[in-house]
């Protein structure tokens, strides 16, 4: 996608969001990172193993332009992602499913006083 069509896109939706709806977002900012790793613990401990990514570089081949704008074959680098199982200590990642899931209940006490305020703060209208 073209860079100005992706700027003007990103314009229009930042702009069809309210100034209450920023706030309650970043109300629940915590809640999503908390619920992104609940969901990976939990996938983590029904496999029995977690999986790890890693960015490593790999050579493709393709066309590229020349300083006189034509096209010529050549070799460039991109980033790829490899994907390989670990070994993990399910008692371990139950632990901190725990310790997770409890952190959670608590922010979302926090998170529901923050939306409040929000709501207070920007009435719908």
């Amino acid at each position: 996608m073209p860079l100005r069509l992706f700027a003007l896109l990103s314009l229009l939706v930042l702009s069809a969001c309210s100034a209450r709806d920023i706030c309650i977002s970043q109300a629940r900012s915590e809640l999503r990172t908390l619920d992104g790793l609940i969901a990976e613990t939990r996938a983590t401990v029904a496999r029995g193993y977690a999986i790890e990514e890693r960015t490593v570089p790999e050579e493709v081949f393709t066309r590229c332009r020349d300083e006189e704008g034509d096209l010529r074959p050549c070799w460039i680098t991109v980033p790829r992602t490899e994907r390989q199982p670990v070994a993990v200590d399910i008692a371990e990642e139950r632990r901190k499913l725990a310790q997770l899931e409890t952190r959670r209940a608590e922010e979302a006490q926090r998170a529901a006083a923050r939306i409040r305020a929000c709501e207070a703060q920007y009435p719908a209208g």
